[in-house]
């Protein structure tokens, strides 16, 4: 008696059935920016990469970059650390909604917004009415190293700004969820962060 063993043989791949290769970035950049018909906000805690990864992003799309805080500081003509000592957080929020108004009038661009805007119910509005709003988020202790001299921040002059961090990382998450896109920054460096970016964007925003 002849015993014949089965061989199980796999299936040739058609050439018609290649994995495709990822989208070049500035592929991706130039799609991503006929796409995009209003603002990008980004929001935030500190030390989350809103100005960095903004830059980054700005550029391979082709758009300007703001910054709120800035703007904020160039037309006071004070530092914000100064804003806050002098005239108080709530006069900073009012120079903070009128800057933001201002910035999202303009053509399609990156504006990065102060780690508390997002949390203030008529800026909120704005941003979630008037741009594509991205949460970047990160650990607090990424956070903290990310951020290293805490002199020009505020709200972290105290003897332990990690737990600062981590209060108002508590405080805060729940506002920031109600943004459009949600962005984990851990662990990437600015240009994967930015590549993390341009793949969201590109799965939230419509084809043409």
């Amino acid at each position: 008696m002849v015993m014949m063993a089965c061989m199980e043989t796999k299936p040739r791949r058609s050439t018609n059935q290649t994995q495709q290769k990822p989208i070049p970035a500035a592929d991706l950049g130039h799609s991503l920016a006929a796409r995009l018909d209003r603002p990008l906000a980004l929001v935030g805690l500190m030390g989350s990469g809103k100005s960095a990864v903004g830059q980054r992003t700005a550029r391979m799309l082709g758009l300007n970059f703001e910054d709120s805080d800035k703007h904020i500081v160039k037309n006071a003509g004070i530092s914000i650390a100064e804003i806050f000592e002098l005239a108080g957080e709530a006069k900073f929020r009012e120079m903070e909604l009128k800057t933001i108004r201002a910035l999202l009038s303009h053509a399609p661009q990156i504006v990065a917004t102060g780690g508390g805007a997002f949390c203030h119910e008529t800026t909120a509005r704005l941003l979630l009415e008037t741009a594509l709003v991205v949460w970047l988020k990160a650990p607090p202790e990424t956070l903290l190293s990310r951020i290293g001299n805490t002199k020009s921040r505020p709200l972290l002059h105290n003897d332990d700004p990690l737990a600062t961090l981590t209060r108002l990382n508590q405080q805060r998450s729940p506002h920031y969820e109600k943004a459009h896109i949600h962005l984990d920054t851990d662990g990437l460096s600015t240009h994967k962060a930015m590549m993390a970016l341009l793949r969201a964007l590109d799965s939230h925003l419509p084809r043409q």
